[in-house]
């Protein structure tokens, strides 16, 4: 039996979450290997894959009169999560935006927190 690993949000810089059941847009998260089927061990692994485009949003942190959600998510205000208000320490993080949109802010953070050869 084979398997593949999702690494699209995998390299975590801090990987202590305050609970692991917190997966909605999470802060700190970085991009990992790149997709490719050339493993450290193919007798077992078949690939490394991004099963969910970096990028797009989890799901929404904010109440729909905040930022027009529709489909809020509390799971999306855990205290790993980005969004207003989860983490104390940032007084700049915003709102996260409605599962499968474009998240600026949230791709930021996976770029900046990767393990790639084009970061900046």
């Amino acid at each position: 039996m084979k398997m593949i690993i999702d690494t699209g949000r995998n390299n975590p810089v801090d990987p202590s979450r305050t609970n692991c059941a917190n997966w909605c847009n999470i802060y700190r998260a970085g991009v990992g290997a790149s997709p490719t089927a050339d493993t450290y061990n193919n007798t077992v692994l078949d690939a490394y894959y991004w099963l969910k485009t970096p990028g797009e949003s989890d799901g929404c942190s904010a109440a729909a009169d905040v930022i027009g959600c529709s489909r809020h998510d509390e799971m999306c205000n855990s205290a790993d999560s980005i969004c207003k208000g989860c983490n104390s320490s940032i007084s700049d993080m915003p709102d996260a935006p409605e599962a499968g949109k474009w998240f600026d802010y949230g791709m930021y953070q996976l770029v900046m927190n990767g393990q790639h050869p084009w970061k900046p």
